[in-house]
This record gives structure tokens, C-alpha cells and sequence, in this order.
């Protein structure tokens, strides 16, 4: 392999290692934050002395430097990257690593850690109520990690070949949907921080984004859509595969899906909800989704049409 290919391989890698692990993050934070209200424990004693509380600004910016902790881990993880592939079990190779040196037994006194248990005043129940958002959040991350990886590298000696075709569209789709997700994220930070500009000008209420971002409500919205999107790109990718779709189709058909679905839950569930907004928050999406499955799926497709 020369530098220059080498150079390519290592970016696709860090490309892979930075979506999964901020779609990881973002989705297992998103819901811990809910079951063990974060916004609540942060304001006790003690753990408001070492936490910030949940509704500072920079609290939101949090998922979208991830990408910077993913190019970080990418680089850690790109030596042994081959040993991942190619052993049976790699993502728990990936996961034991993580568990042991990352989680339980880090050089500082972290939560969750031993040092942090011995050395710090945070409680014990502090540390274990973060047990399960990292450990589940890691363990994710390490499967599907993996996974991607043997799909891109295309190795003959990784039980992916032997892989039930159906499961594999299934996880496609799974995957497809999450690169979605964040096109929501993007576009609905942009339309809040677009509100919040207006109001300030206006001088009347905008949105208080920290709030929007812990709502259990709100981020519902977008399970909902992620489990739309799933099904129906299951159902779509094997068209294009058999040709019977074209990608300018499957564009409107998700910016459709992906501005009504949105529309229909804010109607139901907060009362209202405007069409121009659902649109503008479906677009971003549905253009993910027509890549994303263009991409995906390139090769069966070409194999269709021979």
C-alpha cells in the first residue's frame, strides 16, 4: 500500500469512527439524560460543584465537538484497526479496551472510574448511575464500528460473508436512518439559533435551546422519525437495487417523509405546528438518505442491472 492510498484508508476510517461514535453519543446521552434527569442531579450538592448545570449554553455545543473526541479516537485506534477486522470477536476486543482502560481505569480520577471512587468526593451512587450511558454507549459504538469496518474493508475472512442478507439491509437501513438523525440536529439548531436572532431583534421570546435539547418530548419526535425512516428505507433500498426507483424519486419521497412526520407529531402531541418549518427540518434529512442509499447500496445495484 503506498502513502497516498494508505492516506485515503485512514480517513475513510476516521470518517466511520467519528459518525459512529457522535450518533452513539448523541443517542445514548440523549436518553440517559431522561431516565436519570441529569438536569436535576447536576443542581446537588457536590455534583454541582464538579458538574455544569444542564441549561449552560455550552452544555448544547457538547455533541457537536464529538467529531473532534471520534478524529482522536480514530488515531488511537487506527494500529491496531486490522487486529478489529480480522478476529471473529473484534468488537469485543474494541469494548474490553474501551471498558478497561477508557471507563474503569483511566490515568485521572474520573467518574465511573476507580481512581474517581478512591479519590474524589463525588458519591458512589454518582458513579454508578454513569455505568450504564457508558458502558452501553461504548458497547455500541464497538459493535457497529466493527462491523462498518469489515464491510468497507470487504475481507473474505470476517463472518460478515456469512452474514443473512436480510439482517445485513436491516442494519443498512438502521444505519441510514442515523445519519439522518443528524440532519434533524443540524437543521433544527439552526432554525432555533435563527429564532432566537429574530426575537433578539424583535425583542421577544425566543427559543431556549437547552431546554428543547433535554424535552423527552421534543427528542421523541425524532425516535419516531428514526423508526419511519427505518422501515421505509428498508423497503426503498431493495427498489434501487432492482432499478425500480430512481435517487431525484427517493429525494422527495423522504423530504416528504421527513417534513410530515415531524408536522404530524408537533400537531399531536404540542398542538401546532408550521408546514414551512417541518419542510425546512425534513431537507437536510432526506438529502442524507438519498446519499446514504445511493452509496449503500452502488454495488448491488449495478450487480441488478447486469
Amino acid at each position: 500500500m503506498n502513502a497516498q492510498n494508505g492516506w485515503k484508508e485512514f480517513l475513510g476510517f476516521a470518517l466511520r469512527v467519528i459518525i459512529t461514535h457522535t450518533l452513539t453519543y448523541f443517542i445514548f446521552g440523549m436518553i440517559m439524560s431522561n431516565v436519570f434527569d441529569y438536569g436535576e442531579v447536576f443542581k446537588r450538592e457536590i455534583i454541582r460543584d464538579y458538574m455544569i448545570p444542564m441549561d449552560q449554553h455550552n452544555i448544547v455545543l457538547g455533541p457537536f465537538l464529538q467529531p473532534i473526541r471520534g478524529l482522536i479516537f480514530a488515531i488511537g485506534l487506527w494500529p491496531i484497526r486490522s487486529l478489529l477486522i480480522e478476529r471473529k470477536r473484534g468488537w469485543l476486543i474494541l469494548w474490553g479496551l474501551l471498558v478497561t482502560i477508557g471507563i474503569l481505569s483511566t490515568p485521572a480520577a474520573s467518574p465511573s472510574s476507580i481512581e474517581g471512587m478512591l479519590y474524589t468526593k463525588l458519591p458512589m451512587w454518582y458513579h454508578l448511575m454513569g455505568l450504564p450511558e457508558i458502558m452501553l454507549q461504548t458497547l455500541f459504538f464497538s459493535i457497529w464500528l466493527v462491523w462498518w469496518e469489515r464491510q468497507a474493508a470487504g475481507s473474505r475472512e470476517t463472518t460478515t460473508k456469512k452474514e443473512n442478507p436480510v439482517v445485513a439491509e436491516i442494519v443498512k437501513a438502521i444505519m441510514t436512518a442515523c445519519f439522518a438523525y443528524i440532519g434533524y440536529a443540524v437543521v433544527g439548531l439552526m432554525l432555533a439559533l435563527l429564532a432566537n436572532a429574530r426575537a433578539a431583534a424583535s425583542g421577544t421570546g425566543g427559543v431556549d435551546i437547552a431546554a428543547a435539547g433535554a424535552s423527552f418530548k421534543m427528542q421523541f419526535m425524532f425516535v419516531v422519525a428514526f423508526l419511519v425512516n427505518t422501515i421505509v428505507v428498508f423497503r426503498v433500498g431493495r427498489r434501487w437495487q432492482a432499478n425500480q426507483i430512481t435517487l431525484p424519486v427517493i429525494f422527495l419521497l423522504f423530504w416528504f417523509i421527513d417534513a410530515v412526520v415531524p408536522w404530524l407529531y408537533q400537531t399531536l402531541v404540542f398542538g401546532s405546528s408550521s408546514i414551512p418549518t417541518a419542510l425546512m427540518l425534513g431537507f437536510l434529512p432526506a438529502v442524507i438518505i438519498a446519499i446514504s442509499i445511493s452509496m449503500s447500496y452502488r454495488k448491488d445495484a449495478i450487480q441488478a442491472r447486469r
